[in-house]
């Protein structure tokens, strides 16, 4: 494993004094044999509290010497390790913990000035003391997600729960969810869209459009440079707190794209323009990827447009990330459908060939960071995020490439990560297995954006067993998810779209008469279940779909059973979608 580098406040500070370590078997080894408890900060680089504890907290000659002292030092950076962050995180960054020697939270809190720290410590350090065997003796392993096994097809019920939720808890006055702070919550306003578009439910939609709306019109958006914040302390969106996140700020663009697909409202897609082209400007590496964040820096960002043009931008961190360069691909590939395909599509194909160069190993799996070395594989979160954006790669590109390697993907997280019915969230790896990382879990999220990979594979490939898997392994969460209320909006937002009639678009070509055109309009179109594939001339899928040797290139363009006549330019795919969308309207319903 390579060696840690821990990073620190970029501001004059300490906190490199202490002896940090970080999380593995032996630190636990270490606290068990010297009798000693275990202090963890998790930390971010982009995390302006991080910094200040860094600057204060942690730079204190009293709590210094204390940590160096009395406990075992552990640092974790979140980007870097969100398995840890999941199993630990007590509520924000920084997270503060005081651990026993197993690994079992005994106290802890996020932000601590010097006092509440020492405080902190002493308690855990007396009630350590006093209750050790009664601790001990009452640790048990974490209580799993409870899965439905041999599940079938979710139904809209569960969705309608999560939407109620949504509903229970939006901000009528300001938009968002809640009173502060304010997060943006990307997979809450896509769910809201896509259920106006599926069952006509206009105040689902008024919700996404007044906080959208909000969050555009807001200081949680940065006019100048563009890109948004990461969330907002106040309830009108305010004050926000100034980092910017590569995943939020490609899963907003992606949002704001869709927003523009379903309501056709312009600002949306203008929106989205200014949020890649700031990621493409500033966050991008000289390989095409990109790094994880921007810092906060108030005093620069509450500067007037002009005298912030003079001063040097807050430092990007360089670290390139998986999963969040993943979503970024997928982003920029739904923008080269819907704004300019000469300045997105190969920034999106050089950022995938760079992924998969870099961070693809057959035999460990995916590395989920690379900061000069790849590192920490094997997480269920890469997996499922990269998948999806290979198969965005191969709908615009029609290479087939995209597919084969999705496919590797998809048979190395199945002999590693499935446990036959959803997958876990991390291998299981003897070098991390520390603490609470010794139980793996299934997270709801990654396991939705694995079903709805697995769903679009089989629709790829003709592939039922891929596609019955996709509803099985949505159907097992079904409960737990309509359980999480709006946390299972990245559930719903899948298990909605496979329950519509599927949108099929198949460009047919050959070598001597390619697609491209075809293909790139045919991206553009917008639909919660839609298939876009290509075929060529010759192949079996050819020959087995029955395709016409004239006229060619063409677009084969179906909903449900119903199909329209070869479109055979961009111009035509819109009134034959309308021909079919009204001939459904049209049809006669089956008597009951």
């Amino acid at each position: 494993m390579a060696e840690v580098v821990f990073r620190f406040s970029p501001r004059p500070n300490r906190a490199a004094e202490i002896p940090w370590q970080p999380f593995s078997p032996e630190v636990f080894a270490q606290a068990e044999a010297e009798g000693k408890l275990v202090l963890l900060s998790i930390s971010a680089v982009w995390c302006h509290w991080c910094h200040v504890m860094d600057e204060t907290t942690y730079s204190d000659d009293a709590v210094i010497a204390r940590l160096s002292r009395d406990f075992i030092p552990v640092r974790v950076d979140n980007d870097q390790r969100p398995d840890v962050n999941l199993r630990y995180n007590l509520g924000g960054w920084p997270t503060t913990a005081v651990l026993t020697p197993r690994g079992e939270i005994l106290a802890g809190g996020t932000y601590l000035n010097p006092e509440q720290l020492l405080s902190l410590l002493d308690q855990a350090q007396a009630y350590w003391q006093e209750h050790r065997e009664e601790v001990l003796a009452a640790q048990n392993p974490p209580a799993p997600v409870p899965l439905k096994r041999d599940a079938t097809q979710p139904q809209p019920a569960a969705v309608n729960q999560v939407v109620e939720a949504i509903r229970q808890q939006f901000d009528r006055a300001y938009g968002g969810l809640g009173l502060q702070p304010k997060f943006p919550l990307p997979d809450v306003w896509h769910l809201c869209l896509q259920h106006y578009l599926t069952v006509g439910d206009s105040p689902a939609a008024g919700m996404a459009i007044r906080t959208l709306d909000a969050m555009a019109g807001s200081r949680l958006f940065d006019p100048v440079a563009g890109g948004f914040f990461r969330y907002s302390t106040t309830r009108e969106w305010t004050v926000p707190h100034y980092e910017k996140m590569l995943e939020d700020n490609a899963q907003l663009a992606i949002v704001y794209l869709r927003a523009f697909q379903i309501l056709a409202d312009e600002a949306y897609r203008q929106v989205a323009n200014a949020v890649l082209t700031w990621a493409n400007r500033t966050l991008i590496t000289p390989e095409g990827l990109w790094g994880g964040s921007q810092d906060a820096d108030e005093a620069y960002y509450q500067q007037d447009p002009e005298a912030r043009q003079k001063l040097t931008p807050p430092r990007v961190d360089p670290v390139i990330h998986t999963n969040a360069n993943a979503w970024m691909v997928s982003a920029q590939l739904l923008a080269a459908a819907l704004i300019n395909p000469g300045v997105y599509a190969p920034t999106a194909f050089t950022a995938l060939e760079a992924l998969w160069d870099r961070m693809w190993d057959p035999e460990r799996g995916l590395y989920h960071y690379d900061d000069g070395t790849p590192s920490l594989p094997g997480l269920l979160v890469d997996v499922a995020a990269l998948a999806n954006a290979l198969l965005d790669g191969y709908e615009y590109s029609g290479d087939p490439i995209f597919v084969e390697r999705a496919t590797a993907l998809l048979h190395w997280a199945d002999q590693h990560l499935y446990d036959g019915t959803a997958y876990y969230d991390q291998i299981e790896d003897p070098s991390r297995q520390a603490g609470r990382l010794q139980y793996r879990q299934h997270p709801l999220a990654d396991n939705a954006a694995m079903a709805r990979f697995l769903w679009r594979l089989g629709l790829i490939q003709e592939d039922t067993a891929l596609i019955t898997r996709a509803q099985a392994l949505l159907g097992a969460f079904e409960e737990f998810a309509a359980a999480q209320g709006v946390f299972g909006a990245p559930w719903a937002l899948v298990a909605e779209g496979i329950n519509t009639p599927l949108l099929s678009l198949t460009v047919v070509e050959s070598d001597h008469r390619p697609g491209h055109t075809l293909r790139q309009a045919a991206a553009a179109v917008y639909a919660p279940n839609r298939l876009l594939r290509t075929v060529k001339q010759g192949t079996e899928a050819f020959r087995a779909g029955g395709y016409a040797e004239v006229p060619m290139p063409a677009l084969y363009l179906c909903r449900g059973t119903v199909c329209a006549a070869p479109i055979t330019t961009p111009e035509g795919i819109a009134p034959a979608l309308q021909r079919l969308l009204q001939a459904e309207v049209n049809a006669p319903t089956s008597p009951t």
